[in-house]
């Protein structure tokens, strides 16, 4: 069967719920396994560790995305009340377009000399308003704090998921959540039609038809 034949018999739709389906499957054996979290005296190669490092994983991934979501949103109700970004654009001699500038400093280097002091001067107090109308806006809706958060989760799911890849696997189950991990966090969205994907899908399919059966 060509990729081509395999991505029309896993339509978007049906990829996601598969991972859904499993998702639920793991959480469900890590619930019931009381694995949700690892204890820090667990030995990395002891029977049902990978579960418990999968849950782990997943929690961070979880919110990792919620709050990617989050500052997403959060970066929109700045820009709209902040009227853009803390930027200027200037006008330099000899540049075909505007200059984006952030800085002081890049105003300073981009209207140097005492012929451009009026300029710079003019520059800066614009860049200024700009930066107080954005800080403002940013501490209203938190979305420096979100993004920093996002960021220090982002961490902890890379280093969950380091523990798990190396983790060695005991079960069918353990072998799941390790391809589950892999393809929540290289292919999101499950949208990718390119090998290995459609076959990590359809392996992970029948890896979990096969645990529910026995």
């Amino acid at each position: 069967m060509t990729d081509s034949e395999n991505d029309k018999t896993l339509p978007a739709i049906t990829r996601r719920k598969m991972l859904f389906a499993t998702t639920a499957y793991l959480s469900a054996l890590t619930d019931h396994t009381g694995a949700s979290h690892p204890s820090s005296d667990q030995e990395s190669n002891a029977p049902g560790n990978v579960l418990a490092l999968w849950r782990a994983w997943y929690d961070a991934h979880e919110e990792g995305t919620r709050l990617c979501h989050l500052q997403q949103r959060l970066e929109t109700e700045v820009l709209k009340s902040a009227g853009g970004f803390p930027v200027i654009n200037l006008e330099i001699q000899g540049e075909d377009r505007p200059i984006v500038v952030r800085t002081c400093a890049q105003i300073d280097t981009l209207l140097p000399g005492d012929a451009m002091a009026e300029a710079r001067k003019t520059a800066k107090t614009e860049l200024a308003a700009r930066l107080q109308k954005w800080n403002a806006a940013d501490e209203l809706f938190g979305y420096s704090r979100t993004r920093h958060a996002e960021t220090q989760m982002a961490g902890v799911e890379e280093a969950s998921a380091k523990l798990l890849w190396e983790a060695p696997a005991h079960t069918t189950s353990d072998i799941i959540a390790k391809i589950h991990a892999i393809i929540e966090t290289e292919d999101p969205g499950s949208h990718f039609k390119e090998r290995p994907w459609p076959q990590l899908r359809m392996v992970l399919t029948d890896l979990v038809r096969i645990e529910r059966l026995a």
